[in-house]
């Protein structure tokens, strides 16, 4: 199996009120299913990596037994402790930064085998925390494992960069219809956002860029368009603006690649 990377891919749901996360999981799941109807082969090559709110045993083996591979912290509570109890100190691998990790002797058993880890980290303060892991890609390492878990950071950041870019957190609607259209609003804006920046802008200054710097820097280009019928035949940007050069040459790529509607 290849290291999973991920895909700038957005789609939401709005829960009225305080929702526990775990009870989220299994509607997502069936609106993967539905959206990308995959073979159980493809969904063998895919990791779902969620933190630990999602984590319940339940939402676990439901996953697994849907052919998903699965990646996540599961759920705490005294569990943790009771775990790295078990654990002779010998049994710690260190993975720098004041963190280990260590496997689970006589761990809880899913549909599917999966590593069931223990990740243990110190606190600035000196405190120790311990954190279960399961993983149902048998052949990475221990510190495989911990790697590609710590890389759900990137989706996170996208998160954040919504909010920034795409004024996510500022956005309130009375009713729930109405928050439920801005979010597949905003998911949709993600989408281009993300799909446009490989297609338009794959190296140079303008790759770097986040949602934020995009639509307050870049797409707020000064310029109008030009039709012949239904046919877009110009496209006029203001050669003042300091990234007109950069987007010219996008809105080329972008053109060449799809054709000129």
């Amino acid at each position: 199996m290849q290291s999973p990377q991920y895909h700038e891919t957005l789609f939401s749901h709005v829960y009225p009120g305080k929702q526990e996360s775990s009870t989220t999981y299994p509607p997502v799941l069936a609106a993967l299913e539905s959206f990308l109807s995959w073979t159980p082969e493809q969904k063998q090559r895919t990791v779902l990596r969620t933190d630990f709110g999602f984590g319940s045993d339940a939402n676990i083996n439901l996953a697994l037994a849907a052919h998903w591979q699965v990646l996540t912290k599961n759920k705490g509570g005294r569990r943790p402790q009771a775990f790295a109890r078990r654990i002779a100190e010998a049994a710690w691998q260190d993975l720098g930064q004041e963190r280990w990790v260590a496997p689970v002797p006589n761990p809880p058993t899913y549909v599917c085998p999966t590593q069931f880890l223990l990740l243990r980290w110190q606190t600035e303060k000196g405190a120790v925390k311990h954190a279960p892991v399961v993983c149902s890609v048998l052949d990475w390492s221990l510190a495989e494992v911990i790697a590609n878990y710590d890389n759900r950071g990137a989706g996170e950041t996208e998160i954040q960069a919504d909010k920034g870019g795409l004024k996510l957190e500022r956005r309130r609607k009375k009713h729930l219809a109405a928050q439920e259209a801005l979010i597949l609003l905003t998911d949709i804006g993600h989408n281009l956002l993300a799909w446009n920046r490989q297609w338009m802008f794959p190296t140079g200054a303008l790759a770097s860029f986040g949602t934020l710097r995009l639509t307050e820097d870049v797409l707020c280009l000064p310029g109008h368009l030009q039709f012949d019928g239904n046919r877009l035949v110009e496209v006029h940007l203001n050669e003042l603006h300091p990234h007109a050069a950069e987007v010219a040459a996008g809105l080329e790529r972008l053109l060449a690649h799809f054709g000129h509607p």
